[in-house]
C-alpha cells in the first residue's frame, strides 16, 4: 500500500512534466525507494523523481522549502501544520487527511453480496486506508439481515502471516 500511495502521488506530477520530491513515512521508506529505482530503470531523467527519507525534521524542511506544491496523506493534525506553513508562503497544497469512506447498503440490495463486499472493504489493508469503508450505513429494513451476514463474513477472514495465500489480514505498520 505505501508503494501505491507513492505512485498515486507521483504519477500525475510526472505525467504533467513536473519533477517530484517524495518523502515517505519513516516507517515505510523501502517501497518508495524501490519506486525510485523503477523510475530510474524506466529511463526517467536524473532529478525527475527524488526521494528524501527521514522523520518530522525532514518533512518540516521540505514543507518550508521552495517546492511549489505539496501533497500530503496522513493525520489531520500534521495536515493542519503543513497547511499553516504553506499558507504563509502562498504555496499550493493538496491534503488527504484521516477520513474514512461510507458504505451505503439499501434494503433492496443483495444483502449476502453486500455483506461480503463490506467486510472486504472495511478490513482490506487491515483497515489502514483513508478509503476503507469502515462506516457502514444500512437502511433500517435491511439492518438485521445485513448484520448477521456481515458478522459471518468478518468472522471468516483469516488473520495470519501476510506471506501465506490463505491470509486475508496481516500486520501492517
Amino acid at each position: 500500500f505505501p508503494f501505491l500511495a507513492a505512485a498515486w502521488k507521483a504519477a500525475p506530477a510526472l505525467a504533467a512534466g513536473c519533477s517530484v520530491v517524495l518523502k515517505p513515512s519513516p516507517l515505510t521508506p523501502v517501497s518508495t525507494l524501490a519506486l525510485a529505482e523503477i523510475t530510474r530503470k524506466a529511463g526517467l531523467p536524473d532529478g525527475a523523481f527524488n526521494v528524501v527519507v527521514g522523520g518530522n525534521e525532514t518533512g518540516a524542511a521540505l514543507v518550508s522549502s521552495d517546492v511549489d506544491k505539496l501533497s500530503f496523506t496522513g493525520s489531520t493534525s500534521v495536515g493542519a501544520q503543513i497547511y499553516a506553513t504553506a499558507a504563509s508562503r502562498l504555496k499550493r497544497v493538496a491534503l488527504e487527511l484521516g477520513g474514512k469512506s461510507a458504505n451505503l447498503i439499501f434494503a433492496d440490495a443483495d444483502i449476502e453480496r453486500a455483506a461480503r463486499g463490506a467486510a472486504s472493504l472495511a478490513f482490506g489493508n487491515s483497515g489502514q486506508s483513508c478509503s476503507a469503508r469502515t462506516r457502514i450505513l444500512v437502511q433500517r429494513p435491511a439492518l438485521d439481515a445485513f448484520l448477521d451476514a456481515f458478522r459471518k463474513h468478518a468472522a471468516a477472514l483469516v488473520v495470519d502471516d501476510p506471506s501465506l495465500e490463505t491470509t486475508d489480514i496481516g500486520p501492517l505498520v
